[in-house]
């Protein structure tokens, strides 16, 4: 056989295989939508829990996943990948069935919820540090800003569908007979890992470290002295807080200040979400024009200006018009950042320190955005909804500012 056809072949399979890890990531990803709204509703309908016990549902995940995310990072980091991921849908399968059973059976308790909450973010963190570093493995690096277009792609549609059919779903099947759909997913997504027939390469090996702490923060070390990815960890986390601290005050402003019906709200989650699929779409064609870091550069800087139309935005129909505009030109640009900034981390980062930075960025991400929050919620309650709201817009343009302009710039 000639080697071009051996070529073409290895080429198909990994196209194939990228098709059901993709398959599966895309159900598993509308169940978690699913189980967001559900699990909530279960703790209020089934359990009679308090708002403060429902917060702590949020709580818990959050905590686990930056108490987690250093170890799990530097655990994965020297194993093989499909394995960690598969056990982390199986992990996640189990404890979301549980609760249906102890509903029906009469034993269900907020320790239950507490249980599955923190096993459930464990298993996020793990299947995302282990995915993360397998995709590099699976997919030729000329095709890995396409895989992770898709990949972000759904996400996005994730968002905006996940929710939309929690709803029925929940009415249907009611909110326990709804974590059934979450934990099938899972299963989806451990049955498409286990089919993949590209062989995964060995897992790196463990290099000599003068310390098991210096082991364990690696991956920071490593982006701490990459003077493009130093700019593009600073970046993420501008925009992400600020985006963090967005949730509350938008609400707060929609509902209270512009007086919007609640399915207006609704629309307004939701919707916008088709700009973050289109821009990920997009992605591969802008990255091929521009290069990876001139393009984060400029879709950056363009990011945060359509957040500024929100608190322009004035109670009736053109108000919810301008602040669906705005919101989905912040998630068109969105979805192009998200898909080049995850294609350089992945072909900048050494193989045995991909797991490490990506549960870093995790990480990060889950300490910044509360202080955003806190802050955003400061300011106002001290200066309006709507100063709080131009704070975010001015958060977000700032972010771009981190950023090299091209790869050469190192200043």
């Amino acid at each position: 056989m000639r080697p071009d056809m051996t070529q073409q072949d290895d080429d198909l399979v990994s196209e194939r295989d990228f098709r059901r890890l993709w398959a599966g990531t895309t159900v598993s990803q509308l169940g978690s939508a699913v189980s967001m709204v559900a699990l909530p509703v279960v703790a209020i309908t089934v359990l009679d829990a308090s708002a403060f016990q429902v917060a702590l549902l949020s709580v818990i995940q959050a905590v686990t996943i930056v108490v987690v995310a250093f170890p799990a990072g530097r655990y994965i980091e020297f194993r093989a990948k499909r394995p960690v991921m598969i056990w982390s849908d199986i992990a996640r399968c189990i404890l979301l069935f549980s609760i249906p059973i102890a509903a029906f059976s009469g034993w269900l308790t907020f320790a239950h919820l507490c249980v599955a909450a923190l096993v459930n973010a464990a298993g996020q963190i793990a299947s995302s540090g282990a995915a993360q570093a397998h995709l590099k493995a699976l997919v030729p690096a000329e095709r890995l800003m396409s895989a992770n277009s898709r990949l972000e792609s759904t996400r996005w549609l994730s968002v905006l569908v996940g929710p939309s059919l929690a709803g029925p779903l929940i009415g249907a099947l009611s909110a326990v007979g709804a974590l059934i759909v979450d934990a099938v997913s899972f299963v989806v997504s451990a049955w498409s890992i286990r089919s993949l027939r590209t062989p995964e390469p060995q897992p790196p090996a463990r290099e000599p470290s003068p310390s098991r702490r210096a082991e364990l923060f690696a991956g920071w070390g490593f982006v701490r002295g990459h003077p493009v990815l130093r700019r593009m960890f600073a970046s993420w986390l501008v925009f992400a807080g600020a985006s963090a601290m967005a949730t509350p005050l938008s609400s707060l402003f929609y509902l209270r200040d512009l007086g919007f019906t609640p399915w207006q709200y609704g629309l307004l989650m939701g919707l916008p979400s088709l700009g973050g699929f289109l821009g990920a779409r997009l992605a591969p064609r802008m990255g091929r024009r521009f290069g990876l870091v001139r393009g984060l550069w400029w879709v950056s800087l363009w990011r945060g200006p359509w957040y500024a139309l929100i608190p322009l935005a004035s109670p009736g129909t053109a108000g919810l018009l301008l602040c669906g505009l705005g919101f989905a030109g912040v998630l068109f640009f969105s979805g192009l950042a998200n898909s080049t900034m995850t294609t350089y981390r992945q072909l900048g980062t050494p193989d045995h320190l991909l797991a490490r930075v990506s549960t870093l960025w995790i990480f990060a991400t889950n300490v910044t955005q509360p202080l955003f929050i806190a802050f955003g919620g400061l300011v106002a309650s001290t200066l309006g909804t709507r100063a709080g709201l131009f704070l975010v817009a001015a958060f977000m343009c700032g972010s771009g500012l981190f950023l090299p302009r091209r790869s050469e710039d190192h200043a």
